[in-house]
């Protein structure tokens, strides 16, 4: 006797059920109030964006933990929080620092802004995604010249200046600004946890996991959570997007740990493991709190191949836009960024000049091609030599594109140089970025100020120098540079290709 079809899809419809349901996370006690453990303070208020903000006619709400005793004439160590109080922190805050756990805390709770309605018929403008999924720093601008001093002035606070005493944490699109936040200023946040971050392509984030991999190494401690029924839509898959994001911090050697679970996209898993993050981001706090680059010596970011282990040192050059440098490594300020496009005769580029007259122009080391930027453009062009050199010219080299809100797609490439490897140094609103022989990005060296031209010099050609428009920076390389004017044509290595 043949069963009716129900018989088979009902037992199919539970087996899917099963595994569909989200597992339980239970909070620990460290998320509950503890009997005679002191309480801190909340204090609720709203801030209303001022005349010149990053976020004109914003409005939000945001609250503000002080821990029991504290004391407002010392500058304090804090924690942002985006979308105002999540994964029970002010109870957390309560017990860890009853168990000196963690240091004593300022918590600030945040939640984005909202341009209210024009009429009771009209929707509010709801800022959250524009704020939080966007790469660029505009946030922590806001965040950092605007807001904290702000309500440092209005409820008498001191916090402190020292980026190892700043932690900052979000979850979903609150946590890719929280990672933009210390990314953009490693100078005032050096902690971070994101749970369930969205490090996928709403505003650009999918860039992420790569630009880890070619931006030197920043002094961060970074904590991801995230699981396998995390969102995946549109834009990209949370829980893949989050692995990638892991991967890449610890291939680029920084202080990171993380927990997969097979949660959703919620505050659940993130609230449970919450105490033991803040016991993580904290560590050794009471002997020692600086967040180190590299801290385990197990970075593989390729720049180590030529910078070293040192850093930049400013020069008593001043005021320079652009850089001459002659062959004997004498470097001097320039009027414009194409003085070193010289080949060993004097030829001049006129042509390319001629359409682009900003162009920086240099030539390959065995002065057989030529290379010259193209403003507004993410390629760097290249081109023979000769006399038909636009019968060879294509965009050989793509820049990754600057993170800025006004020009989200030009790498914004004003000067370059190369050294006797054929490798090319661009100066772009990224930093330096160093490209093969073959044209590909390997790395990108972090900088002081944004840089506007760059050269080798020195007396033997090995200090990477850029000019900032106020200031001139150098830094010893394990690279050795080329002057074409005055040096002989050199044959590089041929690349991996």
């Amino acid at each position: 006797m043949s069963r009716p079809l129900a018989h088979f899809i009902f037992p199919l419809f539970l087996l899917h059920f099963s595994q569909a349901v989200e597992p339980e996370f239970p909070l620990t006690e460290d998320s509950k109030a503890q009997i005679g453990t002191a309480k801190g303070t909340l204090l609720k208020e709203s801030y209303s964006a001022k005349e010149g903000s990053v976020f004109p006619g914003t409005q939000r709400e945001y609250q503000i933990y002080l821990p029991a005793g504290f004391d407002k004439t010392k500058p304090a160590a804090f924690m942002v929080f985006q979308d105002g109080v999540i994964y029970q922190a002010p109870i957390v805050f309560d017990n860890l620092i009853a168990k000196k756990d963690i240091p004593p805390l300022v918590g600030i709770f945040i939640k984005p802004g909202v341009v209210p309605a024009a009429n009771e018929n009209a929707l509010p403008r709801f800022n959250r995604s524009y704020e939080y999924d966007s790469m660029t720093p505009t946030y922590s601008q806001f965040l950092i010249d605007e807001f904290l001093p702000a309500i440092e002035a209005k409820h008498g606070l001191k916090l402190s200046t020292d980026p190892n005493h700043a932690a900052i944490s979000g979850n979903s699109s609150g946590g890719i600004c929280a990672f933009m936040v210390a990314w953009h200023r490693p100078d005032r946040f050096r902690r971070v946890f994101t749970g369930v971050g969205t490090y996928v392509g709403i505003r650009g984030a999918d860039r992420l996991p790569v630009l880890v991999r070619k931006i030197e190494p920043k002094p961060l401690r970074i904590f991801l959570q995230s699981g396998t029924g995390d969102n995946n839509l549109y834009c990209g898959d949370w829980w893949m997007a989050n692995q990638m994001m892991e991967r890449s911090l610890t291939w680029a050697g920084y202080d990171v740990n993380h927990a997969w679970g097979e949660g959703g996209h919620n505050q659940k898993h993130a609230s449970q493991i919450f105490p033991d993050v803040l016991r993580w981001l904290w560590r050794g706090w009471q002997t020692d709190l600086e967040v180190k680059v590299n801290p385990k010596g197990e970075s593989r970011w390729r720049g180590d191949e030529v910078v070293g282990k040192g850093d930049w040192e400013k020069t008593t050059l001043s005021g320079a836009k652009y850089l001459h440098v002659t062959s004997v490594g004498v470097v001097s300020p320039a009027d414009k960024p194409n003085t070193r496009a010289v080949n060993q005769h004097g030829a001049r580029f006129d042509a390319v000049l001629a359409t682009n007259p900003q162009a920086a122009i240099t030539l390959s080391p065995d002065q057989t091609q030529v290379y010259f930027t193209d403003s507004g453009s993410n390629y760097l062009y290249a081109a023979s030599a000769g006399r038909e050199w636009q019968s060879t010219l294509q965009p050989f080299v793509q820049l990754e594109p600057e993170l800025s809100a006004g020009e989200p797609d030009a790498a914004a490439a004003t000067g370059l140089c190369v050294d006797t490897r054929g490798w090319i140094y661009v100066a772009t609103s990224l930093g330096v970025q160093v490209c093969d022989q073959a044209g590909r990005v390997n790395f990108i060296i972090r900088t002081p100020e944004r840089p506007l031209d760059v050269c080798f010099g020195g007396h033997d050609l090995a200090d990477l120098y850029i000019a900032c428009g106020g200031h001139v920076y150098k830094r010893r390389t394990l690279a050795r540079g080329v002057v074409s004017e005055g040096q002989s044509p050199i044959k590089p290595a041929p690349p991996k290709l």
